[in-house]
């Protein structure tokens, strides 16, 4: 029980929310690489959703760049608090506010994307051309089969349609939930931030400061049991020696 209250602290939690958004921070940025320079991923999104594709490459980016930035604030705050505990609590609600900051961006972001891309199926001549891109998709699979001469091609060709449409679906589930837990984790971050904050504020709560109102403790307690041995001391010196017995 000591072991698992000294595991999940405070300052513990801190680190393991920060640890998972280091994680994320690479993710994003590895997307947004993935966005600018592989032609399996921006293709077909830049030529169907190009407005949609360029906010989604700036955004990712600007959201991993946001993340590793708020890891760094984290670690600066971590080192900061062992020599200058009161810079912390400005530190702590600095970044705080930078969580706060992303989670509203990524709402504004999801909702652009949510109502753009629904007017864009609406309207959109790109829509459109998906659309029959999927029935093309769908026509092509019979005739895949029907090929003898290149069947040794033909049939991977099917089997991998196939199981893009069969695993596509799993993509959707993934991004739904890293997403919730993304929202998890910084919820608790701030969490963990205002809290600790809070006891960076109470000097008397904070384990330096316990330390040092121990140690003053301890040297008055110290001294006041010297002062009591001397006067002890002085006492029995100069108390008048007792008269001796006579025979």
């Amino acid at each position: 029980m000591g072991c698992a209250r000294g595991v999940c602290t405070s300052e513990k939690i801190f680190i393991f929310i920060n640890i998972a958004f280091a994680m994320y921070s690479g993710a994003l940025l590895a997307t947004a690489a993935r966005l600018a320079w592989d032609p399996s991923t921006y293709t077909w999104f830049r030529f169907l959703c190009a407005a949609q594709y360029r906010a989604s490459a700036a955004y990712v980016l600007a959201a991993g760049l946001w993340l590793a930035a708020l890891v760094y604030l984290a670690a600066a705050t971590a080192a900061t608090a062992a020599h200058r505990s009161r810079r912390v609590a400005p530190a702590l609600h600095l970044y705080a506010c930078g969580v706060v900051c992303l989670a509203l961006s990524e709402v504004g972001y999801g909702a652009w994307m949510a109502v753009s891309l629904a007017a864009w199926w609406r309207t959109a001549p790109q829509a459109e051309l998906a659309r029959r891109g999927i029935d093309l998709l769908h026509d092509i699979k019979p005739a895949l089969l029907a090929v003898e001469r290149y069947r040794d091609v033909a049939r991977p060709v099917y089997d991998m349609i196939e199981e893009v449409e069969r695993e596509a679906p799993n993509n959707v589930f993934v991004i739904i939930v890293f997403g919730v837990l993304g929202m998890i984790l910084q919820v608790a971050a701030v969490v963990m931030a205002c809290r600790l904050a809070r006891r960076a504020q109470q000097p008397e709560r904070s384990p330096l400061a316990a330390e040092a109102k121990l140690g003053a403790s301890g040297a008055a307690a110290a001294a006041a049991a010297a002062g009591m041995f001397n006067y002890t001391c002085v006492a029995a010196r100069r108390r008048p020696p007792a008269a001796g017995r006579t025979s």
